[in-house]
């Protein structure tokens, strides 16, 4: 291919740098903000809890605080396919996307929130810049300059195991006079399950009757980032399953699990009195009444039988690999908080057990 001079004195020029206004950040357009909640979801594989919480965070840095409720699924069927970031709140960042605004922004939230909030709100905030930066919306990154508190890594509450036998128990007194109510039968079994299989309780009240081999003993789960694992289930979780779900098949006419089972890929594993899915909020409770029923002097949720699960497994010689599995951590260094914890009641012991502690 030939050329004359002409054309090699433009092939030796550099080419010419995008120049890029940095925007206002109240003036954030609402398809940049819309386009990344899509890059969250498909990319990134975010669960809609973490995406409505980045949302929330954009919405009060950009306008101010206010909360984010996806579309219910319509449209495209995520539930965040039409979002309203329009201006509702106090607290908001001002001035141009660059490093000085945003360092104001941190301080101001810093005053208002706790470190663990604070921690939350500056990672929306930078996986926000640089998703603009990636898709050259924004010549710089202005977050690469701005430093976020750190986060201390907090020992996580546990029960020990005479209170995991009280809790259980707890539920055999109210059954007692209940007169023997389903409710409190599936209430044990949702127990039974949190402390045998260690998931957590968006696992469990997402889970389906078809995922549950109560044979085998195990269970498919889907934790976060829509990533799939086998749990496993323990002889007393397995009874208490059958013998709730065998009143539930009783109750709806179904003759046996089999039948209840054959319902439908869609059906839930625990239901409410109005034959609903069970919320999170609602298996809080559950947790909390029967942690008072038995009397249970310690801050107490569904995530501390899943922290129970660790720490009693670790303390029982299980290999952190295994431990790591089982929790569907991605990575082995979250499963290693449980190792500093069972460290901890082992020093207890040791200093109020050895004479010459």
């Amino acid at each position: 291919m030939s050329y004359n001079e002409d054309d090699s004195l433009l092939l030796q020029q550099p080419r010419k740098k995008l120049e890029l206004n940095v925007p206002q950040i109240s003036q954030i357009p609402q398809e940049w903000l819309e386009q990344f909640v899509s890059y969250l979801e498909l990319e990134r594989n975010y669960s809609s809890h973490t995406i409505r919480a980045y949302v929330n965070d954009l919405r009060q840095f950009i306008h101010g605080e206010s909360v984010v409720h996806g579309n219910n699924g319509n449209g495209n069927g995520n539930g965040y396919s039409s979002l309203d970031f329009s201006p509702n709140g106090s607290v908001a960042a001002g001035g141009s996307l660059e490093a000085d605004s945003l360092r104001d922004y941190v301080r101001s939230i810093q005053e208002r929130y706790s470190r663990q909030t604070v921690v939350r709100k500056v990672s929306a905030i930078r996986t926000f810049c640089r998703y603009l930066r990636r898709e050259q919306l924004i010549e710089d990154d202005p977050s690469k300059l701005v430093r976020g508190p750190k986060l201390s890594r907090r020992l996580p509450h546990c029960l020990d195991k005479e209170e995991v036998s009280r809790l259980f128990a707890a539920t055999e007194l109210n059954q007692a006079n209940d007169d023997g109510a389903s409710s409190t039968i599936r209430d044990r079994a949702i127990l039974e399950l949190l402390y045998a299989s260690g998931m957590r309780v968006s696992e469990l009240c997402s889970a389906r009757l078809q995922e549950v081999d109560l044979e085998a003993r195990e269970m498919r789960v889907f934790g976060k980032g829509s990533r799939e694992r086998v749990v496993l289930l323990n002889q007393s979780a397995c009874h208490w399953l059958k013998e709730y779900l065998s009143r539930r098949a009783e109750k709806r006419g179904q003759g046996d699990i089999s039948a209840l089972q054959s319902l439908g890929p869609t059906e839930p594993l625990f239901v409410s009195r109005q034959s609903t899915p069970l919320s999170t909020r609602s298996v809080h409770r559950i947790v909390l009444k029967y942690a008072k029923l038995a009397k249970i002097d310690k801050v107490l949720t569904p995530h501390t039988l899943r922290h129970s699960f660790a720490t009693h497994l670790l303390e029982g010689g299980a290999d952190l690999r295994v431990v790591q599995d089982l929790l569907g951590h991605s990575s082995i260094s979250t499963t290693q908080i449980y190792t500093h914890v069972s460290m901890e009641r082992l020093r207890k012991v040791y200093m109020s057990s050895h004479p010459r502690a």
